[in-house]
C-alpha cells in the first residue's frame, strides 16, 4: 500500500505542474492581431477575389467608353484600258483609259437615350456587388480563422492535460504491473487502471487527430506551406473584459446588422442593379443614329462626289420586349431574395444574441476558482487516501472526474469566445470596438 501512495503522489505531483515538452522545436507562438495580419496579407482566397473587384472597376471605363468610327475605302484593282493596277486618277471625263475610282466612307454609331450613361450605371453597381461580396469574404474567412485560433488554444491546453495524465498513469501502471506479479496488487486494482489508460490514450488520439486538422485549416488561412504547429498566445484576462455584455442591446445589434452586413449589401445592390437593367434594356430598344460621310471618285453622276448619309433602323418588329420584360422579372426576383436576406439576419442576430446569454449565464455560474478548488479536492483526495480513507478506485474517480471538469471548463471558454466572434460576424462589425 505505501508503494501506491508513493506512486499516486508522484502521479498527483507531475499533474499540478503541466510541462511544454508536447510542443514541438517548430512551435510558432502567434497572437489573434498578428494572425489576422498574416491572413488579410497571405491569402489566396482573398487575393483572387481583390483581382476580381478590380476587373469589375474595369469594367466601369469600359462602359462609359464612345463607339468607335468606322472608315472603309474600296479602289478598283485593275484599268484594263489603261493597264494600270489601282487607278485613282480623275482622268478626262468619258475616257475610261485614263481614269480610276476609288470611294471612301466614314461611318460612326452614336448611341442615344441615355444607354452609355445608364451602361455606366449597371458597371459601378456591379464593381459595388463585387466590393460587398470581397468584405463578406474576408467576414467569413475571419470568422473560420478566430474560431480556429480559439479552439486550437484549448485544445492544446486539453492535450497538455492528457499527455501528464498518460505519462504518469504509464508509470504507474509499469509498477503495478510489476507488484501484481509479485502478487502485491490485486487483478481487479491493475485491470482498473490499464483501462484508464487506455480510456486516456484513445481520448487523446481523438483530440490529436482534431487538433492536427485545425492546425493545417489554419495554416492554409495563413497561406503557411511549411510544416509548423502553433500556439495561439491570449490574454484571458483582457479578452474577458474586451466582452461587456452590457454595452449590447438586441435592437442596437439588430439595426446594426442591418446596416453592415456586407451580403444584405450585395443583396440591396442586386435590387438596384435589377432596376437599373430594366432602364438600360428600355434604353436600347430604342434605335441608335448611324452618321456616314462618303467621298467617291468617278462612281457618280458628278467625277467627285461628297455625300452625307443618316442611318435610323424603324423599331416596328423589335423593340427589345423580351429583354425588358426578363430584366423586370429578374428584378423582382432580387426584391424576393432582398426581403428573404433581411428576415435571416435578424434571425441570425436573434440567435447569437440568445447564444451569448445562455454561454454568459453559465460561464458566471462557475466560480473564479474552479481550477484552483479542484485541486485543492485533490489535495484532500491524496490525505484521506493516505489515511485509507478512501480506495484506489475511488481515488482514480476522482481524478478521472477532475480530467474531464477541467476540459469542459475549456470547452466552456472556447465556446463562449466563439459565441462573441459569432456575434460580431453576424452584425457584421466589431460591436464591442471602443
Amino acid at each position: 500500500m505505501r508503494l501506491i501512495i508513493v506512486l499516486l503522489i508522484v502521479f498527483f505531483g507531475r499533474l499540478t505542474s503541466f510541462s511544454q515538452s508536447t510542443l514541438t522545436a517548430d512551435t510558432i507562438e502567434i497572437s489573434l492581431d498578428n494572425a489576422e495580419d498574416l491572413f488579410l496579407k497571405n491569402n489566396y482566397s482573398l487575393l483572387a477575389q481583390r483581382y476580381n473587384v478590380d476587373a469589375s472597376k474595369a469594367l466601369i471605363r469600359q462602359a462609359g467608353l464612345l463607339n468607335n468610327p468606322n472608315l472603309y475605302y474600296e479602289n478598283n484593282v485593275y484599268n484594263r484600258y489603261s493597264k494600270k493596277y489601282f487607278p485613282t486618277s480623275l482622268g478626262v471625263p468619258g475616257d475610261a483609259s485614263t481614269q480610276g475610282e476609288y470611294v471612301i466612307q466614314y461611318n460612326w454609331l452614336f448611341s442615344i437615350a441615355g444607354k452609355r450613361n445608364k451602361s455606366v450605371k449597371v458597371a459601378k453597381i456591379q464593381a459595388d456587388i463585387a466590393q460587398y461580396q470581397f468584405d463578406d469574404l474576408i467576414r467569413t474567412l475571419l470568422l473560420a480563422l478566430r474560431s480556429d485560433f480559439y479552439q486550437i488554444n484549448y485544445e492544446l491546453k486539453s492535450l497538455r492535460l492528457f499527455n501528464e495524465e498518460i505519462k504518469t498513469l504509464s508509470v504507474i501502471v509499469e509498477n503495478f504491473e510489476t507488484q501484481y506479479q509479485k502478487g502485491n496488487i490485486s487483478l481487479r486494482d491493475i485491470t482498473r487502471t490499464r483501462a484508464l489508460l487506455f480510456s486516456l490514450q484513445n481520448d487523446r488520439l481523438s483530440l490529436a487527430n482534431n487538433l492536427i486538422q485545425l492546425q493545417n485549416e489554419f495554416s492554409v488561412l495563413l497561406n503557411n506551406s511549411k510544416s509548423a504547429w502553433y500556439k495561439p498566445f491570449i490574454n484571458e484576462t483582457e479578452i474577458t473584459n474586451k466582452y461587456p455584455l452590457s454595452k449590447i442591446v438586441l435592437s442596437d445589434l439588430i439595426s446594426q446588422a442591418l446596416a453592415s452586413r456586407p451580403d444584405l449589401k450585395a443583396a440591396q445592390a442586386q435590387v438596384t442593379a435589377a432596376e437599373a437593367t430594366v432602364n438600360l434594356q428600355k434604353a436600347i430598344g430604342v434605335p441608335d443614329i448611324t452618321i456616314q460621310g462618303v467621298a467617291d471618285r468617278n462612281g457618280s453622276y458628278i467625277p467627285n462626289y461628297n455625300g452625307l448619309a443618316v442611318s435610323l433602323p424603324i423599331a416596328v418588329f423589335n423593340r427589345n420586349q423580351g429583354n425588358i420584360q426578363s430584366a423586370k422579372s429578374l428584378t423582382e426576383a432580387a426584391k424576393q431574395l432582398l426581403e428573404q436576406k433581411q428576415v435571416s439576419v435578424q434571425n441570425d442576430v436573434f440567435a447569437s444574441y440568445q447564444k451569448i446569454l445562455e454561454t454568459e449565464k453559465l460561464n458566471a455560474s462557475l466560480s473564479q476558482n474552479f481550477s484552483s478548488d479542484f485541486n485543492a479536492l485533490l489535495l484532500g483526495a491524496q490525505t484521506n487516501f493516505e489515511k485509507k480513507n478512501l480506495s484506489l478506485l475511488e481515488f482514480i474517480d476522482l481524478f478521472e472526474s477532475y480530467k474531464q471538469s477541467m476540459i469542459q471548463l475549456n470547452t466552456i471558454k472556447n465556446q463562449r469566445y466563439n459565441a462573441f466572434e459569432e456575434l460580431k460576424f453576424n452584425v457584421g462589425k466589431d460591436v464591442f470596438k471602443q
